[in-house]
């Protein structure tokens, strides 16, 4: 590694061409856009899930490290990471949306143990007044 103080420019003799940026506001962009060059983040537990969401919606929500593929304007798969698989179920929660082709089993097992978790909050007399 070297020092930056220590670097020296070196002349090029190479030109690039100014080429149109992609959208005028490129955070907006960078932050939609369902190709964002992400690849899966070393996790201890990786799952993937079909989402009833377009792709440029997931890819503005989606953590970093996740990757989300365009499969039509109504659908994306989202591949993410976590330390759990309790951990990636509750990301997929947050869509609020149907998911469907869930991977591996694990994930699967884990989205079952919530809802029975849920289920029995939901069951519980404790809460009061229903508010929806």
């Amino acid at each position: 590694m070297s020092r930056v103080d220590r670097l020296h420019p070196r002349p090029t003799t190479q030109c690039f061409a100014t080429r149109a940026l992609p959208h005028p506001d490129l955070a907006h962009f960078v932050m939609s856009t369902h190709d964002r060059g992400d690849t899966p983040a070393a996790w201890q537990c990786t799952g993937t899930a079909r989402l009833n969401l377009p792709a440029h919606i997931v890819a503005r929500w989606a953590p970093g490290g996740s990757v989300v593929e365009h499969l039509d304007t109504e659908y994306c798969r989202l591949t993410l990471g976590a330390w759990s698989w309790a951990g990636i179920a509750g990301i997929l929660a947050t869509f609020d949306t149907e998911i469907t082709e869930l991977h591996p089993p694990e994930l699967v097992h884990a989205c079952r143990r919530l809802t029975r978790r849920w289920a029995a909050v939901a069951d519980t007399e404790n809460l009061g007044p229903s508010h929806e």
